[in-house]
């Protein structure tokens, strides 16, 4: 396939530097956001959790479950100095250590890697014995996270601090030779926009292991899952299988 003239559209919006990035490798892009985030701007409830919970040990499966935190702690609420958090992958702990965080990252990047890193240093240290988890997700979080630690009778509480908006998507009329997508509610958007009614030729690309399963799930098609969950990694990714194609 001439990689030139590969046609990709991109259900999510992408940075400048990315843009460029994407111009450089010859992939030519066509942006159509899938879905809308809304942060939750009362924060009471959470408030209340937080100060009943003896230990707090905060997990963060996506970037805006930080921002979202960053925007809980703005509001003036005191959080432990020296809390411990995870994260599910270096982007969102890029962003945990902009706000002043110092995270730790499994090396599985998925919100089940999380779990087995959270369980295990919970089996291997005696002072987390007591603790909560308290994960940082949109009203759309997959429960394999929370599941797995349930069953390895970790205490866990989802904090719901944003909203996760399916958005109508305006699909191009040409055959995209590639389909990128960032999360099950954009695969679930992209459905819900008329994507899927007929056989799909375009190759499918999904940022993880869960969007990977909805859009198998979906599409019935293989689906190529970037072996990073980044964008600049994504996009390399994308052009070395259009390569082989």
């Amino acid at each position: 396939m001439e990689t030139q003239s590969a046609k990709i559209l991109v259900t999510r919006e992408l940075s400048d530097e990315q843009i460029k990035q994407a111009e450089e490798l010859g992939l030519q892009l066509t942006i159509e956001p899938a879905i809308d985030i809304e942060f939750r701007d009362d924060w009471f409830a959470l408030e209340t959790i937080l100060k009943a919970i003896e230990k707090p040990v905060f997990a963060f499966t996506s970037q805006n479950g930080a921002e979202a935190f960053n925007r809980f702690k703005a509001s003036g609420t005191a959080f432990p100095d020296d809390m411990r958090v995870y994260a599910v992958g270096k982007k969102t702990a890029e962003s945990l250590i902009s706000f002043g965080l110092n995270p730790i990252v499994a090396e599985q990047q998925d919100g089940v890697g999380l779990a087995k890193k959270i369980t295990d240093d919970f089996l291997s240290e005696p002072d987390l014995k007591n603790a909560t988890v308290l994960h940082f997700c949109g009203d759309k979080r997959r429960d394999e996270f929370r599941q797995f630690l349930e069953q390895s009778e970790i205490k866990v509480r989802d904090m719901v601090v944003y909203k996760t908006i399916l958005k109508p998507m305006n699909l191009p009329d040409f055959q995209p030779d590639a389909i990128l997508f960032y999360s099950p509610s954009a695969v679930q958007a992209y459905r819900e926009s008329g994507g899927f009614v007929t056989k799909n030729p375009s190759e499918l690309f999904a940022i993880g292991s869960t969007t990977a399963e909805e859009l198998s799930i979906e599409s019935g098609k293989h689906v190529h899952i970037s072996p990073e969950p980044d964008t600049e990694t994504f996009l390399k990714f994308v052009k070395g299988i259009l390569d082989e194609a």
